[in-house]
């Protein structure tokens, strides 16, 4: 081919033809688990069910997106397979005073932004698909059903608490996809539920958020309420003014975590910082703080609305973790 002349695709090239290559690629850069599957979502008629009964609460973007969930073939037509990684973050939380930041905010919010260096996974799997056919990156950004998609390509089963779950490693982890126009011949086989009789997650979780079919009242879900909620909230939060880990401390799955990416290790800022010094923060102290960080979601007005409450309910003695 003459150089600068565009490249041209193989028609039916197999996902099992450059395996190799990919599998390598994400082990170098800190992919714990992959694995294939089809673009069908089995799961799109449960989460139209979920809409329908408005258990996003007041996030209207899912709604926006249900039709592409049931059909993802309409967004992309060129598309046959779905590549899915699983990237560890940290499991324990550093030793600190019992006011830092760092016993405050989720796990997965310790280190960096896991959108940005999943992202960048996904890049470099890209890398070795990009000439031979189309591809598109999501990281918890699009009209796809990660923990569906990662089920379906065996890694693991979807918890009753709605998290996946991998037997070795547990649900302390990332979801990434890759759509590709690569066909699929992999055959994954699926990871059996050994959830069993087992409802620690239920019992645990404060609000009574897990609903019996493996999916999450938002309006009741405390992490719901501290990151996506505007407004004034109207649950008990206990401790956590940043997401909440309660359903998966308890799980017994995982109880040998593995060690986190090292992007995800826990920030020592965090550890030094007191959950109530965010009440005095200008806006450019707190993107100083959370620079590269999942916690701006929540924004200043969030956090600082978020700690409020923490410290009201730890006044008032009421009950929370």
């Amino acid at each position: 081919m003459a150089a600068g002349s565009p490249v041209a695709f193989r028609l039916n090239m197999k996902l099992s033809e450059l395996w190799s290559d990919i599998e390598r690629i994400a082990r170098t850069h800190g992919v714990i688990r992959l694995g294939a599957s089809t673009l069908d979502d089995a799961h799109a008629e449960l989460f139209a069910q979920w809409i329908e009964r408005g258990g996003h609460a007041s996030m209207s973007y899912l709604a926006k997106n249900a039709a592409i969930r049931k059909d993802p073939h309409a967004r992309f037509p060129w598309a046959k397979s779905v590549i899915t990684i699983l990237v560890p973050y940290s499991p324990a939380r550093p030793g600190a005073a019992p006011e830092a930041l760092s016993h405050h905010i989720a796990r997965y919010a310790l280190g960096d932004d896991y959108h940005d260096v999943l992202d960048r996974i996904l890049r470099e799997l890209e890398s070795v698909i990009g000439p031979h056919g189309k591809t598109w990156r999501y990281v918890d950004t699009g009209p796809l059903s990660d923990r569906a998609y990662a089920a379906q390509a065996g890694l693991g089963w979807i918890g009753k608490n709605g998290m996946l779950i991998d037997q070795e490693i547990g649900s302390y982890t990332f979801i990434g996809t890759l759509v590709t126009a690569l066909e699929n011949d992999l055959a994954p086989q699926p990871a059996a539920d050994r959830c069993g009789t087992c409802t620690r997650c239920i019992d645990a979780c404060p609000t009574n958020a897990i609903l019996p079919d493996r999916t999450l009242d938002s309006a009741h879900c405390i992490s719901y309420a501290t990151i996506e909620h505007r407004g004034p909230l109207e649950i008990e939060i206990g401790t956590n003014a940043f997401g909440c880990d309660i359903c998966q401390e308890v799980c017994p799955w995982n109880r040998d975590a593995p060690q986190p990416h090292a992007a995800f290790e826990p920030r020592e800022a965090y550890r030094a910082t007191p959950v109530t010094d965010l009440l005095r923060y200008e806006q450019a102290q707190f993107s100083s703080l959370f620079t590269k960080s999942a916690v701006k979601r929540a924004k200043l007005s969030g956090m600082q609305r978020n700690v409020r409450k923490v410290l009201e309910e730890r006044n008032s003695g009421a009950l929370g973790r």
